[in-house]
């Protein structure tokens, strides 16, 4: 393909995508087609793309309270409920005496052993 056709086809290409992304943008904001200015659309796209590392850094901040916060849950539910540990050999000692019998259906037919 020659190079004129290429940027053609990368022109087309990106308008597709820009009209595809006002029309969805117009949709959010409440608005018909057309109705949505190309500032407020210019906007819209900058806040999109916006990034700035204080905010990152924030957010990686929380996100590793959070973490402790929840792996430190694990070791307040044995303080408060000291009872944690029977409620786990009460499982164990259920799954052992479970009935010998089991059921299969095949079809319209139950057939037990």
């Amino acid at each position: 393909m020659s190079i004129r056709k290429t940027l053609g086809i990368l022109v087309f290409s990106i308008q597709a995508v820009v009209a595809v992304d006002y029309n969805m943008q117009s949709q959010k904001a409440g608005l018909g087609p057309g109705e949505l200015s190309m500032k407020d659309y210019a906007a819209i796209v900058q806040k999109r793309y916006e990034t700035k590392p204080a905010d990152r850094i924030a957010t990686a901040g929380q996100r590793d309270r959070l973490w402790q916060q929840a792996a430190g849950l694990g070791s307040a539910i044995d303080a408060r409920f000291p009872g944690a540990a029977d409620v786990a050999d009460a499982d164990v000692a259920a799954q052992e005496q479970a009935p010998a019998s089991v059921c299969i259906r095949r079809g319209t037919t139950l057939d037990c052993q």
